[in-house]
């Protein structure tokens, strides 16, 4: 484990996400756009004509992903992650036809059909990145190192 403090929040920005955006890409085009290189997606819901998420498939390593590709309607319930380095990384529930529900990592290719709603924190201070753990091979969340 590793604490990775002394950020602060900055900024709180609320997205509305139109017929046809895809929800991931624009989320990169916000984090990009408003200069958000480390920050946390609070909060997100909506509405997909189509969704692609993937998940593990098994505990061993290295990981393995399964990716999912679902056609509508689609509810998104809730969304929430971690931008670094300008790339958010999300996780989220969905629901189909308001029965079937599924969840993992949300990719993109999720098309808005009616609505998206995202509120995302900017935050300041310690600039966030990721890398690979040296064993695993897994991605890690860490404190993006200063230039020398």
């Amino acid at each position: 484990m590793e604490i990775l403090d002394g950020m602060h929040v900055e900024e709180i920005i609320c997205v509305r996400l139109d017929y046809g955006d895809d929800f991931h890409k624009c989320i990169e085009q916000v984090a990009r756009e408003k200069d958000i290189q480390t920050g946390v997606v609070l909060s997100g819901i909506g509405t997909f004509d189509v969704a692609r998420i993937h998940h593990i498939v098994h505990t061993d390593f290295p990981a393995e992903d399964k990716f999912i590709e679902k056609e509508g309607p689609i509810e998104l319930c809730s969304v929430q992650g971690i931008i670094a380095d300008y790339k958010p990384h999300m996780h989220c529930t969905m629901a189909l036809r308001g029965d079937e529900l599924f969840s993992g990592h949300l990719e993109p290719g999720c098309s808005i059909l009616y609505l998206g709603e995202v509120v995302i924190a900017k935050l300041s201070g310690k600039p966030l990145t990721r890398d690979r753990h040296p064993e695993r091979g897994t991605p890690r969340l860490v404190a993006k190192k200063e230039p020398q």
